[in-house]
């Protein structure tokens, strides 16, 4: 039995609120009136296009599978459009149209959802079917939201995965696989490559039981219905569509005090269903259908040089991302170069040429965020040497963001410059070693760019050049004091450190 046969065991007024409430919305179509009757004047209900503004003329024929829809039914519905001042005219059945009816329909420009279309809609957009004393079952039912999606879009997409059968009598898809497939593409939608590489959904049980209500008032009564829950919490007063294979892996979640738990909720619930003013209330559960809920679906998907795992819930909202580390060794072979980690960053400096390297900083799946040209530190040591004129000696750099700053000590003097990253020298300064002149205190002025040497309370301030100025420090506790504050504030004198190449 599938949904149309329960469609088909609905009383004819059932049948036309499900249209009403349930297929007509999921066409974009409001209902205004439900005027069905054996003297409908050929319209069951009419409703209104609010997007193109059509008024809908809706006739519904709940027909078993060998009745089919006469013309003489198509013409009804003409009629009924003029009756209701209607300019558009829709046929819905369970059955199919006629052959003579299909050629008038045509003729009329009378729209129509046949027995199959309407199975395809219920399927695709997990209409839910109303209450029932029989439990769908349906061995061939499938999850085919894959093919049904390529197929529309006629869009080029990844192979389509392998269809998993599901255990005991289906699962429940809140959100198809391609719904979760679309929502996790979205959210990786910043990255420049992504590729489905798996699905896994994740699924809870999912009791649907046949519940008899009786009661007193007025005289014992009943009542039977259809309730379930789900792993989740969620509870059903419908029987929702159930499919046998799911195009994905599956996991199953179990727990052994699952089904007492139901059943004592749904007591509850049933028990609610009776008239305010019933009393002796007994609920019985006369059967149940095992199934599954899928709770959220777990996606993984190639992301430039790695891997993301995207979990998307029921609601179809992301609730995780997370990104494989990257294996340096594939983003090294991949850019050539070498790597260099720089707090959370990661970037691939190569050779451009003999003069110049490529920095690239790459984002947490390896994809190219920003690409800079940065000059070798060889080429800049060899740059300085040629400005300043200068054969050998020691040489020593240290690599800054907008440049290269090379130090050349040779005779006793060094040779300091700044190369940018355009190679070109943009600071040059020499200062004699620390080594030519003796004092208890020496080191480098960054202010005024020059050598500071304390011998005793003599000050000595010494450029390229030689000695420039010499200053004494005052005698006495108090001058002593402020000639010591005054340098903080000053720094004329100050030693602020070893290293000459901080000068430039």
């Amino acid at each position: 039995m599938n949904e149309l046969d329960i469609l088909r065991s609905l009383d004819p007024e059932d049948f036309e609120k499900f249209v009403a409430e349930r297929v007509l919305p999921a066409l974009g179509l409001t209902v205004l009136s439900v005027t069905g009757s054996p003297n409908d004047a050929g319209c069951d209900i009419i409703a209104f296009d609010e997007k193109l503004g059509n008024r809908w003329c809706v006739q519904v024929k709940r027909y078993s599978e060998d009745k089919k829809v006469s013309p003489k039914e198509v013409r009804d519905v003409v009629l009924g459009m003029e009756h209701y001042g209607c300019n558009r005219g829709l046929i819905i059945t369970t059955s199919e149209l006629s052959g003579p009816a299909l050629k008038e329909a045509e003729d009329r420009g009378i729209d129509y959802i046949n027995g199959s279309r309407l199975l395809m809609m219920i399927r695709r957009y997990n209409i839910p079917i109303p209450l029932t004393s029989e439990l769908v079952s349906d061995d061939k039912r499938t999850d085919d939201s894959w093919k049904t999606r390529k197929e529309e879009t006629n869009e080029e997409e990844e192979k389509e995965p392998s269809s998993t059968k599901v255990k005991d009598d289906g699962v429940f898809l809140p959100i198809s696989v391609s719904e979760a497939v679309k929502i996790a593409k979205e959210k990786l939608s910043r990255y420049k490559e992504v590729k489905l590489v798996s699905v896994k959904a994740h699924l809870k049980r999912l009791y649907i039981f046949k519940v008899k209500v009786s009661y007193k008032l007025r005289g014992r009564r009943s009542q039977s219905l259809i309730l379930g829950m789900d792993g989740d919490g969620e509870v059903y007063e419908e029987v929702p569509t159930l499919v046998k294979s799911i195009s994905c892996e599956v996991e199953y979640e179990t727990d052994s005090e699952f089904y007492h738990n139901v059943r004592d909720k749904l007591t509850k619930v049933a028990e609610k269903q009776a008239p305010q003013e019933a009393t002796d209330i007994e609920v019985k559960m006369e059967s149940y259908k095992l199934a599954w809920v899928v709770s959220y679906y777990v996606l993984r998907f190639a992301v430039g040089l790695t891997e993301a795992e995207v979990i998307v819930d029921r609601q179809g909202k992301v609730k995780e991302i997370t990104f494989d580390p990257l294996d340096e060794r594939r983003v090294r072979e991949f850019y050539g170069g070498k790597v260099v980690k720089q707090d959370d960053e990661m970037k691939v400096v190569r050779d451009l040429d003999d003069k110049f390297l490529e920095e690239l900083t790459i984002n947490e799946v390896g994809e190219i965020v920003e690409s800079t040209k940065r000059v070798k530190p060889e080429y800049a040591v060899s740059l300085v040497k040629t400005f300043y004129h200068v054969e050998g000696g020691v040489s020593r750099f240290k690599e800054v963001s907008d440049g290269v700053k090379v130090d050349v000590l040779f005779n006793n003097y060094h040779y300091l410059a700044k190369v940018n990253n355009e190679g070109k020298i943009v600071d040059n300064l020499i200062v004699p070693d620390v080594s030519v002149y003796a004092g208890t205190e020496k080191g480098y002025n960054k202010k005024r760019r020059c050598l500071i040497v304390r011998e005793g309370d003599v000050i000595k301030v010494i450029d390229a050049s030689g000695v420039i100025e010499r200053k004494e420090i005052p005698k006495g506790i108090f001058a002593k004091l402020k000639f010591s504050l005054s340098n903080v504030i000053t720094s004329d004198y100050s030693i602020d450190t070893k290293d000459p190449l901080e000068l430039v």
